[in-house]
C-alpha cells in the first residue's frame, strides 16, 4: 500500500490497491549500508552516484573511508553539509555582507527558522528490497532539460557575499546545467550574464511603476533580445520590510566605511582583494535609466526611490501579453493566488515566502506546497523555494508536488566559503545528495518519489478553490 499523510500527528493512513484504508502505528526505522557505501569491487560509473563493477587490480587501492586525497575529495570532507559552508563563510565575509544574506524579517527572524523546521518535520517512509540503480534526476522545465531539480534562486547583490559573485553563479550554473535566475537588482547586467550562461539563464523582475512600467517592459525587451528562457515576476514584496541585521550593520550601497568595516576588511584579505578586482556592488541593470554616466550613489538612490510595490494581476496579464516565452510568478503562498495566475496564462508558480525575508508571520513555504500543487499542478509547473539545504529537502519538495526547487542561501554560503569555485561545489553537492536520497528512499526517478508515503504534520488546508475558466484571463 502506497500513500501519503499531509496533516496531523496520528498514525499514518494509506490507501490500498483494493480501495481499503490501511493503518499502522508510527514506528522507528533504521537503515544499513555495506562497508564503504558500495558493493565490493565497485567503482563510480558513468553518472555521479552510480556504481559499476570493475577489476580490483586495475587501480591503486584507496582503502575504506572518506576517499582519495584530491582537492575535490578534501573539500567534501571539510564541508560535508551546507552548514559547514555557512560557518566558513561567516569567517571569511565581512559581517555586513554575511548578515545581508543570513538575515530575515522580524526581531528573531522566525520565518527563516520556520522554513527549516517545517522541512525537518516531514518524514518519508522508504521502500526496501528493490533494485534502485541507476537513478535519474534530470528534469524538464518549460521545454528544456536540466541536470537536476535544483536551481539558483534570484538574489539581490550577490557581490555583498563575495565581489563578482554573479559571474561565479553564471559559470557554475552553465557547467552544471541548472537554472540560474539573475535578479534585476544584481550587480551584473543581464546581457553579460546571458553570454556566460546561455543555456540556463532566467531573469527576475521587481516592479518599477514609473511611466506605466516603462522600465519593466524595457527589461522584458532586453531579456528577450539576449535569449533569457524564463521571466520571473516577484509578487511578494508589496513593501520593503525591516530587517534588523541590515540596520544594525548600517548597510548602505555604495559602502559607507567606518572604523568597524575597515577593520573587518583588513581582517579578510581574500574578500578585500576580490573587492579591489570587481569594485563595489552596484545595481548594474539600472544605470541606463538614471542618466548619462551616473555614479553608484545616483543609481542606488534611483533604485530605492523607483522600485516599489508588487505587481498586480492586471499587470501580470500585460507581461503575459508581451513576453513570448515561459512566465513564472514568484512568491505564491495561497492556492487561490496560484489559480488566478494560471487563469492569466502564467506557465509556472514559485511557492516561496521570500526566504523568510519579507513577512515574519508567513507560513513555511513547504507547508502550503501540497495545496498549491493539488490546485494547479496539472496545468502549470510548480516550483519551490524556502529553506532547502540538502538532497533530502529536495526529495521532500518533489514528493509533495514541486517539479523542481530553487535555493539561494546555500549557493551564497558556498560563494563566501570558497570564493568563485563555491557555487560549482554546491551544485555538485546537491546532485550527489539527491541521487543518494532517491536510492535511500527506494525509488529510481523523481516521478516515483511522488508515490512515497509521507507524514507532513504542518500541512495547511484551504477551502477548495474552483478552477477558473480560461475566459477569466480577460477580466
Amino acid at each position: 500500500a502506497i500513500g501519503r499523510v499531509t496533516e496531523g500527528s496520528g498514525p499514518p493512513r494509506f490507501g490500498g490497491a483494493d480501495g481499503k484504508t490501511l493503518e499502522f502505528e508510527k514506528t522507528s526505522f533504521s537503515h544499513f549500508c555495506p562497508a564503504g557505501g558500495r558493493p565490493e569491487g565497485a567503482e563510480r560509473g558513468g553518472s555521479k552516484g552510480d556504481y559499476a563493477m570493475s577489476d580490483p587490480k586495475a587501480e591503486k587501492p584507496q582503502g575504506w573511508g572518506a576517499g582519495p586525497r584530491t582537492r575535490e575529495a578534501k573539500l567534501k570532507r571539510r564541508y560535508p553539509t551546507i552548514d559547514d559552508l555557512r560557518r566558513r563563510a561567516k569567517k571569511r565575509v565581512p559581517s555586513f555582507g554575511f548578515d545581508y544574506v543570513e538575515g530575515g524579517a522580524g526581531e528573531t527572524e522566525p520565518n527563516v527558522a520556520r522554513n527549516r523546521a517545517a522541512l525537518d518535520a516531514i518524514e518519508i517512509v522508504p521502500r526496501y528490497g528493490v533494485e534502485n540503480l541507476p537513478v535519474s534526476i534530470e528534469v524538464e522545465l518549460f521545454g528544456r532539460r536540466y541536470a537536476q531539480p535544483v536551481g539558483i534562486a534570484p538574489m539581490g547583490l550577490p557581490g555583498l557575499m563575495w565581489p563578482g559573485g554573479e559571474y561565479a553563479f553564471a559559470d557554475a550554473a552553465q557547467k552544471a546545467r541548472i537554472p540560474f535566475t539573475l535578479g534585476s537588482s544584481a550587480g551584473a547586467p543581464i546581457e553579460r550574464m546571458a553570454e556566460r550562461a546561455p543555456d540556463v539563464i532566467w531573469y527576475q523582475l521587481y516592479r518599477v511603476p514609473r511611466d506605466d512600467l516603462r522600465i519593466n517592459f524595457d527589461f522584458v525587451r532586453r531579456a528577450e533580445a539576449c535569449g533569457v528562457h524564463v521571466l520571473v515576476l516577484t509578487l511578494d514584496v508589496p513593501a520593503r520590510t525591516k530587517r534588523p541585521r541590515e540596520l544594525r550593520n548600517d548597510l548602505v550601497i555604495p559602502y559607507r566605511p567606518n572604523f568597524r568595516t575597515i577593520r573587518e576588511l583588513l581582517m579578510r584579505p581574500a574578500w578585500l582583494l576580490a573587492l579591489l578586482k570587481h569594485g563595489q556592488p552596484s545595481f548594474a541593470n539600472y544605470p541606463r535609466y538614471v542618466g548619462e554616466n551616473p555614479s553608484h550613489a545616483e543609481v542606488a538612490t534611483f533604485v530605492k526611490r523607483e522600485v516599489s510595490g508588487a505587481f498586480t494581476w492586471e499587470e501580470v496579464k500585460r507581461f503575459r501579453d508581451k513576453w513570448p516565452r515561459a512566465l513564472v510568478v514568484k512568491g505564491i503562498l495561497h492556492p487561490e493566488d496560484a489559480e488566478r495566475a494560471v487563469s492569466l496564462g502564467v506557465d509556472g508558480v514559485q511557492v516561496s515566502n521570500h526566504g523568510g525575508r519579507q513577512l515574519e508571520g508567513a507560513p513555511a513555504s513547504i507547508d502550503v506546497l501540497p495545496a498549491i500543487a493539488a490546485q494547479v499542478g496539472d496545468r502549470a509547473t510548480v516550483l519551490f523555494d524556502g529553506g532547502v539545504r540538502s538532497g533530502m529537502d529536495v526529495i521532500r519538495a518533489v514528493a509533495l508536488g514541486a517539479k523542481a526547487t530553487l535555493t539561494g542561501r546555500p549557493f551564497m554560503y558556498g560563494l563566501g566559503a570558497l570564493g568563485p569555485e563555491g557555487p560549482a561545489f554546491v551544485a555538485d553537492f546537491f546532485e550527489e545528495e539527491i541521487r543518494a536520497a532517491l536510492r535511500q528512499c527506494g525509488v529510481r526517478t523523481l516521478a516515483e518519489a511522488a508515490s512515497l508515503a509521507i507524514r507532513h504534520p504542518g500541512a495547511w488546508r484551504f477551502p477548495k478553490v474552483a478552477a477558473r475558466p480560461a475566459v477569466a484571463a480577460a477580466e
